[in-house]
């Protein structure tokens, strides 16, 4: 078995071994996998395997520990025998399984490094006309695979995607036991430890996969598709100490888990018990709301999304501006429906104003306050053909409705500037907005125009809402708030330099001007200063020095 230990990891564990010893010069050499030291498990004896083993367990580092926990069952089971002849094996391979069975499943580490449990639910020794005999072990597993195929009304086709298969060969038994060939595979015998992580990776399951349009937080890996003719699940690790934020589009599937299979092969060997439960690889369907795909994610990976609604005290609007959009975002079930039924009875708000302002923010505070996914859609996403507009607008707001969603179209300058004489702008915009004219949900649209917006447009909005620059009192709350958000302190004497200096500063400016200074400072060991930030201040060409 290798093992493959992150680099944190073997450093720690060289600090602590015998620096002479065999596994000490092999963890020193860079045979590296994944970004991983690549270490053969013999090189270790049982200090050092128990050490790793604590270091695992304090880092969380859960697919090294399984594999570790597999080893110390294999050294601690029965010395077993070589494995004779490949007609051996299936009598060895039944004898080995149902020894201290559970439920008669192995386990297998998935190259998101999540354990994945497969009924055994078969075994052939197969003698070709032509060719080498061998023998196959037939598994089976409700799969994320199996989970992404339609209604089988063909009962033959019923177990599509589920199955999976090991061959062996006479070569591949030599000089091996049965522990050692299965784990050279990649496959451990199931024990207590693997089995309570499945019935905690599947109560997790039961209880996230019917929250419909609920916001998860995810970190570790994923399973996207890839793009072309004939899309394939590539694993995707996210940016260590990074998350992602993605929403349950599980109602988009018709899922059907097989959970009993036929136990004929294994009742037939004498073994009356087990053998039958199929398991469930703990796989949910999400939607990436950065990327914009659909994503699957091991539920290990996945946690309620927590909002945060007091970050509406750290908007900086204006008294009646936070007055409103808290009226209009109160009570979404409130809906005052069109004279024509099914016309839109929902709140669309439109942000406009120059860029910088806190128009998306605004948006994005009150996602968090109504304490709904914000299914954010740039305007470049829609296209720019009447035809484009319309296929994706529509399925973008199907998407929406489905989540009960806050939708935010950012930038949408192109689709509401007035019409005039050109043709094709005329009818993208008429197209946009017959498209808009269904939807029942909140969304809010963002412009950086002021004075040409369509009066279509305009009439079709619940509320407009100018944003201009910080007065000198919000200009003051930002500074202050922003700075206690990157942990540092501005005396008061400073913040009211900056408030005057900086005067036609936006909110955006005044954000990216602090953090530049802050690294500034950080960089040459120096304090905040006017100093400081009229020399930031130059390369972004902000202020008004006096």
């Amino acid at each position: 078995m290798q093992f493959e230990i992150p680099e944190t990891l073997a450093n720690a564990l060289l600090e602590i071994i015998n620096e002479d010893s065999p596994l000490a010069r092999r963890l020193s050499e860079y045979s590296l996998s994944r970004g991983k030291r690549v270490v053969p498990s013999h090189l270790f004896d049982a200090t050092s395997l128990n050490t790793l083993y604590g270091l695992c367990r304090t880092a969380n580092e859960r697919e090294l520990m399984f594999q570790m926990l597999a080893l110390d069952n294999i050294h601690a089971a029965p010395a077993a025998r070589k494995i004779p002849s490949l007609e051996m094996l299936i009598p060895g391979l039944i004898a080995w399984l149902s020894r201290d069975m559970i439920d008669g499943w192995l386990y297998k580490l998935g190259k998101d490094g999540v354990l994945l449990p497969w009924l055994v639910h078969s075994m052939r020794y197969v003698q070709p006309v032509d060719g080498a005999a061998y023998v196959i072990i037939s598994l089976l597993a409700n799969t994320l695979q199996a989970a992404e195929r339609g209604p089988v009304t063909d009962p033959r086709l019923r177990r599509t995607g589920m199955t999976n298969s090991i061959t062996f060969y006479a070569e591949d038994i030599l000089d091996c036991t049965i522990p050692e060939l299965m784990t050279g595979y990649g496959y451990f015998k199931e024990c207590a430890e693997f089995k309570n992580e499945y019935e905690t990776h599947l109560k997790h399951f039961m209880q996230m996969q019917p929250k419909f349009g609920a916001q998860f937080t995810v970190s570790g890996t994923v399973w996207i598709s890839s793009e072309g003719s004939r899309p394939q699940l590539e694993c995707m690790r996210l940016q260590a100490g990074t998350t992602a934020r993605c929403v349950n589009d599980e109602e988009l599937l018709e899922r059907h888990f097989d959970t009993t299979a036929d136990a004929t092969f294994w009742r037939s060997s004498g073994i009356s018990e087990g053998f039958e439960r199929i398991p469930q690889h703990c796989y949910l369907h999400l939607f990436h709301l950065d990327y914009h795909r659909s994503v699957w994610v091991h539920v290990q990976n996945v946690e309620v999304y927590r909002y945060k609604p007091e970050l509406r005290d750290k908007l900086v609007l204006p008294h009646a501006h936070r007055e409103l959009i808290d009226i209009l975002t109160a009570d979404r079930n409130f809906l005052m429906e069109d004279i024509v039924e099914g016309k839109s009875g929902g709140t669309t708000i439109l942000c406009k104003g120059a860029p910088g302002l806190g128009k998306t923010l605004t948006a994005e505070v009150y996602a968090e306050v109504v304490q709904k996914p914000l299914y954010r859609v740039h305007s470049g996403q829609l296209g720019v053909t009447a035809s484009s507009v319309e296929a994706n607008l529509s399925k973008i707001l199907r998407r929406a409705a489905r989540w009960d969603s806050v939708l935010l179209l950012d930038e949408a300058d192109v689709y509401i500037r007035r019409r005039d004489n050109d043709l094709q702008h005329n009818a993208i915009v008429a197209e946009f907005l017959r498209t808009l004219e269904y939807f029942n949900g909140l969304l809010f649209m963002t412009t950086n125009r002021v004075a040409d917006i369509d009066d279509a447009v305009l009439s079709r909005c619940i509320a407009i809402i100018q944003f201009e620059t910080p007065t000198q009192v919000q200009a003051k709350l930002l500074w202050k708030s922003l700075a206690q958000q990157f942990n540092t302190d501005l005396p008061d004497d400073l913040v009211e330099h900056l408030v005057i200096t900086y005067a036609d500063a936006s909110g955006r400016d005044i954000k990216e001007l602090l953090k530049l200074t802050l690294k500034f400072c950080k960089g040459r060991n120096l304090l905040l200063s006017e100093e400081a930030f009229t020399q930031c201040a130059a390369f972004r060409s902000i202020g008004n020095p006096i």
